[in-house]
């Protein structure tokens, strides 16, 4: 039976829902927010996807120690995890330690931008190898665990998306659980965020997804992206 808990480490609690929409109904154990209780016990879940932040990887959360034991445990005990941004960065920095995490000397990403996939990665989810993706970050994974397999890349950040099928990790730089609506949205909120680095939050919006989103991700680390090995 598929038991997958979500992690919202987002500091406005709206990754949740956002994520959790995309797992089926009979598979969703629950979300699960860092805050006064304890991180559960990763071994009673199959799966974990760990959210996006505004926190910075590079700084050590409240939580830190917890959810990096958490991971390793996880791992330990055989559960897949995914991880989307900050999540992602997570992953990286919990099982390689924290010179795997840096600033993006670039500055990071923000948009529907570009992101380029192998053909491992372009066919494992069955996407072309140029995808249009939500991007909102400014730090990056610099360093996988041994035997780690990189599947996209763009020409900011050179680990968008990455597998490691004996830890049963699965991470992406981008945000797969928004579409164009949502995303939109998301980036006219952080509009004074967006503008002070230089950039035009009008013009963003005038773009989306392509192809668009449709919880492919999700659906894959449920289940097929496993069968890829």
């Amino acid at each position: 039976m598929t038991r997958t808990l979500v992690i919202d480490y987002s500091t406005d609690r709206t990754a949740g829902a956002d994520i959790s929409r995309w797992i089926p109904p009979d598979a969703l154990a629950g979300v699960f927010t860092p805050g006064s209780q304890g991180f559960p016990d990763p071994l009673g879940f199959t799966h974990v996807v760990h959210s996006g932040s505004a926190l910075s990887i590079c700084d050590d959360a409240p939580f830190q120690e917890e959810a990096e034991t958490f991971i390793r445990r996880a791992v330990d005990g055989g559960v897949r995890q995914m991880g989307i941004c900050y999540g992602h960065q997570l992953l990286a920095r919990a099982v390689s330690g924290r010179s795997a995490v840096r600033r993006n000397p670039s500055g990071g990403e923000t948009g529907w931008l570009e992101v380029l996939w192998s053909p491992f990665g372009s066919g494992l989810f069955g996407i072309p190898r140029s995808t249009r993706l939500f991007q909102f970050h400014y730090d990056e994974v610099v360093r996988l665990p041994e035997g780690a397999a990189i599947l996209a890349w763009s020409p900011v950040s050179f680990i968008e998306s990455f597998v490691s099928f004996d830890l049963g990790l699965f991470g992406v730089q981008f945000h797969p659980e928004f579409g164009r609506e949502a995303g939109n949205a998301l980036f006219l909120r952080e509009r004074p965020k967006i503008e002070s680095k230089g950039l035009d939050a009008d013009l963003i919006v005038s773009g989306g997804p392509d192809p668009d989103t449709d919880g492919g991700f999700f659906r894959a680390f449920i289940g097929p992206l496993w069968n890829g090995r």
